[in-house]
Formats: C-alpha cells, sequence, structure tokens
C-alpha cells in the first residue's frame, strides 16, 4: 500500500515566486484564462511573468450581492453596479494594454460569457509587448495588483504615470505568533 521507491518523483526546485511589492518593469502577460471555482462559478484568471521569472495571478470574480456593502446614502442596487463597474474597468485597463482601445468590446449576459468573450478577444492579442506593473500586498499580504486603476502600463510609457502612494500597502500587516510568544516575559505567566 505504501511505497518508496525510484518510481516516486521528488520536486526539489521551487514553485515560482511571487512578483516584488513596487513598480516593476518589463513584465510580460503570460496568460489569461477562464477558470472554475470549487463551486462552479467561473472567474477571469489573467497571469503576469517579470523578467527574473516571478509570477503574479490576478484573478476577477462575478460581484456577489451578498457580500457588498453600500457606502453611506448608497442603495444596494447601486453599490453593486459600482463594484461591477471597478471590475470591468480593471480587466478594460489591462486588456487595453494589448489590444487597441477602439478594438476592445466584449459583453456577456452572465460573468461567465463575459469571461469567454474576454479569452477570445485577447487570444489574437500581442501579449510579447513588456508593461510596468504596480504591485501591492491585498489584505491577506499576497503580491497583487491595486483594486484601482492605473497599475499597468506600457514600458514605452515616459515618464512613468504608476505611482505608489500613501495609500498603497507596501508592508506585510500579519506578526507571526511565533515572535509574539518568544517575547513574553516568564515573569508575566500564571504558573
Amino acid at each position: 500500500m505504501y511505497t518508496i521507491n525510484q518510481s516516486l518523483n521528488v520536486n526539489e526546485v521551487a514553485g515560482a515566486t511571487p512578483i516584488a511589492v513596487g513598480i516593476n518593469e518589463n513584465c510580460l502577460l503570460k496568460g489569461i484564462q477562464k477558470k472554475t471555482d470549487k463551486n462552479g462559478n467561473a472567474y477571469l484568471s489573467i497571469q503576469f511573468i517579470d523578467a527574473d521569472g516571478n509570477e503574479l495571478t490576478h484573478n476577477e470574480f462575478d460581484i456577489n450581492p451578498q457580500y457588498v456593502t453600500p457606502k453611506e446614502g448608497e442603495s444596494k442596487e447601486d453599490a453593486v453596479a459600482r463594484r461591477v463597474n471597478n471590475m470591468l474597468i480593471r480587466i478594460k485597463h489591462i486588456c487595453t494594454k494589448f489590444i487597441p482601445k477602439d478594438q476592445f468590446s466584449v459583453s456577456g449576459s452572465n460573468f461567465g460569457e463575459l469571461c469567454d468573450g474576454i479569452v477570445a478577444s485577447m487570444a489574437n492579442a500581442n501579449t510579447s509587448t513588456p508593461v510596468r506593473l504596480k504591485v501591492v500586498y491585498d489584505y491577506k499580504d499576497y503580491s497583487s495588483l491595486p483594486n484601482y486603476t492605473p497599475f499597468i502600463e506600457p514600458m514605452t510609457t515616459t515618464p512613468s504615470g504608476l505611482k505608489m502612494t500613501q495609500y498603497d500597502k507596501l508592508e506585510k500587516t500579519s506578526a507571526p505568533a511565533a515572535s509574539q510568544a518568544a517575547s513574553t516575559d516568564d515573569a508575566d505567566l500564571p504558573f
């Protein structure tokens, strides 16, 4: 039942590392595809790679109205529409770096059809065009693209319009529990 022999392969090369937080130059669009999550819901997965082989995957999911909190004075419907519009802006911001803006028009009656249309439109795009990417930490301390544009531009853009601001998360916020436990003074323990 349990066997270890020469036919058991061990991968001794580390997996891909994430693209570093900051403004990264000479990144390439590695791929864009429609995927399905564990619940069967479609999402759009966009992969980038930098000159050193580091990777970043940006995923766009359909907006679930259950998880949208309206801002003060905003209806639930307006809040959902705002979130959908922000998502569409992010997708267009990425795709129009590889397809001319006047040629990029995609629609779908549902999010899955929208993803299919985007993937089909990007199939003939010039993805060998190097770009500059702005990368920040997300709320889970993973390298990611910011929620708001601009975060991508062609390398031919000079001077760069990408800037790190005080609103960008540039440092991880999670403190390891081990460091907190190690700093506990024995005199403070009740036993």
